[in-house]
């Protein structure tokens, strides 16, 4: 149940954020072996004058998920999304940076206030 956010300039046509939203829910997807409707993700669009990454990244890729995959499982994740993008898009590999935040399952509260850690039991 990784929730995602992604960070985007507004230069780029909303059309282009959804897709590069539907490309990354599917990888992530495929990875965590989710099913279609756990999804927790959101595309937030920036005024080019409040939205900087370094050069050359452009999309800015946070996933927030419980602790415990391995750094293969990481590295796979990584590699197939910004393939995906590159295949999909007009971003190269190169411009997507992503980020992840690792938390222990008692730091998610879930259903109605529950944490995460006690309905994995």
């Amino acid at each position: 149940m990784p929730a995602i956010k992604i960070e985007i300039g507004n230069k780029w046509k909303i059309e282009t954020a959804v897709a590069v939203k539907n490309i990354v829910m599917a990888e992530v997807k495929s990875a965590f072996k989710l099913k279609a409707s756990d999804r927790n993700i959101r595309v937030i669009r920036y005024d080019q004058d409040l939205f900087e990454l370094k050069v050359p990244y452009e999309i800015f890729i946070e996933i927030d998920m419980v602790e415990g995959k391995s750094d293969d499982f990481k590295r796979e994740l990584y590699k197939n999304i910004v393939t995906a993008i590159e295949e999909k898009t007009l971003f190269k590999k190169d411009s997507v940076f992503i980020f992840l935040n690792e938390q222990p399952a008692i730091n998610w509260g879930v259903k109605g206030g529950i944490p995460f850690s006690d309905t994995v039991k």
